[in-house]
């Protein structure tokens, strides 16, 4: 089975399958996470057909959709289920470009992202195992890094991925990832990119392992399973997530 999946207008688009759970494993082609689609060919779009992709789940904000939006083929379906609080949506430029800096976690850290924004996850969640009823899954924010990671964390945490494998996965996308992040700063308006940090554009590119470990630290301590049950993502849609996309031990 492959991981990363190579696509000229993919750069981080990979498959979750494979990493060991509580009593089996992840099932390979259920679910993949990556970067936004905008860009992908008629040829690009067949080879997530091919992948079994029937839904795409789009985590940026309505402000990004717009200036960069996606146009799935028939046979897809795109949904969008915005992961940052306070969305309103409109397409100004200039607020696409403070939402995708915002996404970039740029001035807080994940566990904060993640307390703002817990019915916006367990929302997200209940889409995704939907999702998996009718085909595999495909979610994605601007460059694949942070809410996509963040996505992708509680999706293994919840699985019973070990934090190791949860930390790694997080971690490769720095190394997959950094020049579309790099691309995309690059072509921020004038008056946005004036005012960047050089030392906060590196925490952008990062991935580092630190970030995923204080966000699963945080995610122990205040009993993420509950704050999902309180938040619409229970038991129930739990077992349905996990008879899904984990596959028993052989």
């Amino acid at each position: 089975m492959i991981r990363r999946i190579r696509l000229p207008h993919l750069y981080n688009f990979r498959d979750l399958g494979g990493y060991e759970a509580d009593g089996g494993v992840t099932k390979w082609g259920r679910i993949f996470r990556g970067d936004c689609p905008s860009k992908l060919r008629e040829d690009e779009w067949k080879r997530l057909k091919d992948l079994g992709i029937r839904q795409i789940i789009d985590l940026r904000s309505t402000h990004e959709a717009a200036a960069s939006p996606v146009s799935a083929p028939e046979g897809i379906i795109c949904r969008s289920c915005s992961f940052l609080k306070g969305d309103r949506g409109s397409g100004d430029a200039g607020l696409a470009a403070k939402k995708f800096l915002e996404s970039l976690s740029l001035d807080h850290g994940y566990s904060d992202m993640m307390k703002d924004s817990l019915d916006r996850v367990a929302h997200i969640l209940n889409v995704v195992t939907e999702g998996l009823s009718d085909g595999s899954v495909y979610f994605f924010c601007s460059a694949g890094k942070d809410r996509t990671g963040m996505i992708s964390a509680a999706i293994l945490y919840l699985c019973g991925v070990s934090r190791e494998d949860i930390v790694a996965d997080y971690c490769i996308t720095e190394v997959y990832n950094a020049e579309i992040i790099m691309r995309k700063i690059r072509s921020l308006p004038p008056i946005v990119s004036a005012k960047l940090d050089p030392d906060k554009m590196k925490r952008a590119v990062s991935s580092k392992a630190e970030t995923m470990q204080e966000l699963l630290n945080w995610m122990d301590e205040q009993d993420f399973i509950t704050l999902m049950a309180e938040n619409g993502f229970g038991e129930e849609e739990i077992k349905r997530l996990r008879h899904a996309f984990v596959a028993a031990a052989t």
